[in-house]
């Protein structure tokens, strides 16, 4: 049987609307494609940028770090400054209680004298 050309070329609506769903179909995954590798560029852009900012950060808080060790340093210095001048000011304390009362003694011990003085003289 010979194939009629009139009927081999002949477009109904059904072959019209495959070739439109196919074109669609075609259309929409190459947008879809071209978002997702869009989404995927701009992960990774921003990826390199958090990964530049965190080594930026981690700088700054090693330096912090430092600081705080040296400020930590310097209290701990302070600290014990503060005990070796407490305990010179403690025993300058009772240095000076002994003397005070080692005056005592000499004054009383003078005053005796002058009073043997005067007796002897008078």
């Amino acid at each position: 049987m010979p194939i009629d050309k009139r009927k081999f070329l002949d477009w109904n609506i059904n072959t019209i609307l495959g070739g439109v769903t196919l074109i669609s179909l075609i259309a929409g995954g190459a947008i879809a494609w071209n978002n997702y590798q869009r989404d995927i560029g701009e992960l990774q852009a921003w990826r390199t940028q958090a990964q530049a900012e965190s080594k930026e950060l981690s700088g700054r808080v090693g330096k912090i770090e430092g600081l705080v060790d040296n400020l930590g340093f310097r209290v701990t210095i302070g600290e014990q400054s503060a005990a070796a001048t407490s305990g010179a000011i403690k025993e300058v304390q009772s240095t000076l209680n002994i003397q005070s009362g080692d005056l005592r003694v000499v004054k009383e011990i003078l005053q005796r004298i002058e009073a043997t003085q005067k007796r002897t003289t008078n």
